[in-house]
């Protein structure tokens, strides 16, 4: 049997998903290893279907016991907090790294330094495996999904009357964190010029609590566009991979369009890095400054560009 590797995020969606690349490497290098992850409950469903993982494991179900039931031997903890080094501690494993931090030796006994400034966060994460001697393969987040998600979002596009040669254009305008939202009215009219000069059909998405800030944007815009069901994070994906484009804030429907391999334009703020976030490769695009006076026009140029340039046209 070989061994068991637990890997531990706690942070959002996202974070977690950009966290995959890991386990396909690791399965690569040693296929005959059981991989686990402890994460949190809103982000099960990102590895639910993953065929690599042999196991997940819930933070708010107290895990620890099933944790050591499981027989790791080595942990990658990417938290490096007090909760997170209690779960390596005392999972069993007689290996546990973590990138180092000041009270990092209380629960690791591998802490290599972290390179600054590697570009795209997965190169980040993937650091951590150096010290097994395992290399990367591919910077690709994985999510699976169902052939019943993919129904569901088969239904719901063809009950708008999209068809497969349309070009569909998803757009996440919503952030928890407020520096991160561009005006909603500057959404509106992106949707508007999207389908006006290019025919998208534009999708708004939503998630909990973001339905009427989405719904009131939608009212300021001068065409009519489509507000998506209430889908979970399996069924969004397969909406993703059946776009033509993913647009909006940097947040998790982003990372999960990429994981589909749809092509993608982020508007980020100031405070966060395209080249950290946004994968390299002709298919991402991005704006960024500070989205209080971010130009319209500004961002619709860069954006229109990035379209043609995915449609062949030179720029």
């Amino acid at each position: 049997m070989g061994p068991g590797i637990l890997i531990i995020v706690f942070k959002g969606i996202g974070d977690v998903l950009l966290t995959t690349p890991l386990l396909r490497a690791l399965k690569k290098a040693l296929p005959d290893s059981r991989l686990y992850f402890l994460t949190r409950r809103p982000s099960l469903k990102i590895l639910e279907n993953n065929p690599h993982l042999t196991g997940v494991f819930c933070r708010e179900d107290s895990p620890l016991s099933s944790i050591r039931a499981a027989g790791i031997n080595i942990s990658l903890d990417f938290m490096r907090s007090t909760s997170s080094g209690f779960y390596s501690l005392f999972s069993g494993a007689k290996k546990r790294l973590a990138f180092n931090y000041p009270t990092g030796r209380i629960f690791h006994n591998v802490l290599p330094e972290k390179k600054e400034n590697p570009g795209y966060t997965v190169y980040d994460r993937l650091q951590l495996l150096e010290p097994l001697g395992i290399p990367a393969c591919g910077t690709e987040p994985e999510l699976y999904f169902k052939p019943e998600n993919g129904a569901k979002a088969e239904a719901f596009l063809a009950g708008a009357g999209i068809t497969k040669d349309a070009l569909t254009v998803t757009l996440d305008i919503t952030s928890p964190r407020e520096h991160r939202r561009w005006a909603p009215e500057n959404f509106a009219r992106l949707a508007d010029r999207l389908a006006s000069v290019f025919g998208a059909r534009v999708i708004f998405l939503s998630g909990p609590g973001e339905k009427d800030y989405v719904k009131a944007a939608m009212a300021s815009a001068g065409e009519k566009h489509l507000l998506c069901p209430d889908f979970d994070l399996l069924d969004l994906a397969a909406l993703l991979k059946r776009a033509g484009l993913h647009a909006g804030t940097s947040s998790a429907p982003m990372h999960i369009a990429v994981s589909q391999g749809t092509p993608t334009f982020t508007i980020y703020a100031p405070q966060n890095s395209p080249a950290s976030w946004s994968p390299p490769g002709p298919l991402h695009s991005w704006a960024q400054g500070e989205l209080s006076s971010l130009p319209f026009e500004e961002v619709w140029a860069r954006l229109s560009r990035h379209l043609n340039s995915l449609k062949g046209v030179p720029a």
